[in-house]
């Protein structure tokens, strides 16, 4: 993205501040003078040879190489000669996604620099409209594809600010968007870095993932959209989507950055995140054309630690449960009793039974045994 720095507009007249207003309707801007009875207030937008023709923007296709002569409308609505500075310049997209253009002190090098006037220098009457002629030539080596930028109508002012004298540049502008023919590249890239998991102090509550995120235009087409963030667990468990940002409109080559936060994540080890960019057409000629989505994935781990605390607690607190009523019962027993076992008895009776069998199994005498004891 081409930088945006307000010391690079102090550095081309000191110290300055810039306002700049390029807007669909046509353009004004009017600056205090303590010599004239109301304040210098001026306007730019296109127009044609015998005027405004409607347009709100210069919208224009063209071939490499080829010329095109249109006109701009420089209305001075003050009741006093305004005397302007007349360019153009390119634009980029801001840190916050706004369309502007480059700094008054930073040299243009594609579609400003391929505009011509025949004077930079116009002195417009008071409440009169100039219709201003401009070349735009398209290099033969130019790019397919759109190239953005504006035509501007300034000021500049000296004012004097705690003592320091200052040049202030105020300007309006008219907005210029060329298509060069040729191979059309809509392209818009999401990237993601720093994902982050953030606990909950309550471990029953899930908690939060954030992560920077860039937009690219990496094609040569300039696109808006919607950016989408998935989030799931392992074989997509819990899976969640979030939008995290409407696109501006990203000019080739510039980016949108910023920072996402999605709640209501619960920390299942292995979090997989996937950045996804829907791209949308911002000319209405390609608003048939099917723009391909494209998404950024990252690995994230998040053991669940707050849970698992919990777990072993409650753990312990069972086991330490069961032991106290352990001890409770071996207490009630009393402590000089000694349990007699169960099966005391019925040993005893099978020593009898035994015995008993011992007995019968003891040899009988015969009958010549018996008659020598009797006649003994």
């Amino acid at each position: 993205m081409r930088p945006v720095s307000a010391g690079r507009i102090a550095s081309a007249f000191g110290a300055t501040a810039l306002a700049v207003l390029l807007t669909a309707a046509p353009a004004a801007a009017q600056t205090e003078d303590p010599a004239q009875e109301a304040p210098a207030t001026w306007g730019v937008n296109p127009s044609g040879q015998d005027g405004p023709d409607g347009r709100a923007a210069f919208d224009l296709a063209l071939d490499p190489g080829e010329t095109v002569i249109d006109f701009v409308g420089v209305s001075n609505f003050s009741t006093e000669p305004i005397t302007l500075r007349l360019y153009a310049s390119d634009a980029y997209t801001t840190d916050t996604g706004a369309f502007d253009l480059l700094p008054a002190d930073q040299e243009p090098v594609d579609v400003g620099s391929w505009i011509g006037f025949n004077e930079q220098t116009l002195t417009v009457p008071s409440e009169t409209r100039l219709d201003v002629p401009f070349a735009l030539t398209v290099p033969a080596d130019a790019t397919p594809g759109d190239h953005v930028g504006g035509i501007v109508a300034a000021v500049t002012e000296a004012t004097d600010a705690n003592g320091t004298e200052m040049l202030v540049e105020r300007r309006v502008g008219a907005r210029v968007h060329l298509r060069v023919s040729g191979e059309l590249d809509p392209n818009l890239a999401p990237d993601m870095e720093h994902v982050t998991y953030h606990y909950d102090w309550n471990p029953v509550r899930p908690g939060t993932t954030s992560f920077d995120y860039a937009v690219e235009n990496a094609g040569n087409v300039r696109l808006q959209g919607e950016l989408v963030a998935r989030i799931a667990g392992p074989w997509g468990l819990l899976p969640r989507e979030v939008v995290i940002a409407e696109l501006p409109q990203i000019l080739p080559g510039d980016r949108f950055e910023g920072t996402a936060e999605m709640d209501g994540v619960w920390p299942l080890a292995r979090l997989e995140v996937e950045l996804v960019v829907r791209p949308e057409a911002v000319d209405e000629a390609d608003a048939a054309s099917r723009l391909a989505s494209h998404s950024d994935i990252e690995t994230l781990w998040a053991p669940p630690w707050p849970q698992a605390a919990v777990v072993a607690a409650l753990a312990s607190v069972i086991w330490l449960l069961i032991k106290i009523r352990k001890l409770k019962r071996r207490n009630a027993s009393g402590p000089n009793s000694a349990p007699v076992p169960e099966s005391v008895g019925a040993i005893g009776e099978t020593e009898a039974a035994v015995t008993d069998s011992d007995a019968d199994d003891e040899p009988r005498p015969t009958d010549d045994t018996a008659k020598e004891r009797a006649e003994a």
